[in-house]
């Protein structure tokens, strides 16, 4: 595979070269696409390589340390089949592309819906992603998640 020129200078002005743009955008569309799945967690694990390594990280500590796309998706299932509801929106993200590897840093919030003993919560997870994502057969994949939960807050909705 042919080096990926990233910027190119004119006249004192730095250009992003439009294939690194696209290839920018499309693991943007990956990123987004994990999101707007929500808790569909068969189709999010499309999104992953089969060896794809997962690490969850709460309050500093790592909670999971997941193997493997099949492993993902048990986990991840297993979490959210108590989730009534979900909603989630991303922020800011930084992409650096070196050939067919990427590493991808950004920021999630995500609301999730639970009923518990009676009782409905929404919990509130401020998330910081870094990925690394490979691209294999023209389309790129997460191949190394570390999700921080940076900030979590549960709480009773009222009616």
């Amino acid at each position: 595979m042919k080096p990926i020129k990233v910027f190119h200078q004119s006249k004192g002005a730095i250009h992003m070269s439009l294939e690194i743009l696209e290839e920018k955008e499309a693991i943007r569309e990956v990123i987004d696409r994990f999101s707007n799945l929500e808790c569909d967690v068969p189709a999010q694990q499309a999104l992953f390589t089969k060896d794809a390594h997962i690490m969850v990280h709460m309050g500093g500590i790592l909670a999971m340390d997941i193997h493997g796309s099949e492993e993902m998706r048990n986990q991840f299932e297993g979490f959210t089949k108590t989730v009534k509801a979900s909603h989630h929106m991303n922020g800011q993200q930084v992409i650096e592309i070196e050939g067919s590897t990427a590493t991808d840093t950004h920021y999630r919030r995500a609301a999730l819906i639970t009923e518990e003993n009676g009782k409905t919560y929404i919990t509130d997870n401020y998330i910081r992603y870094v990925d690394t994502l490979v691209k294999e057969e023209g389309t790129w994949k997460i191949s190394i998640r570390d999700q921080y939960f940076v900030i979590v807050e549960k709480r009773e909705m009222k009616a």
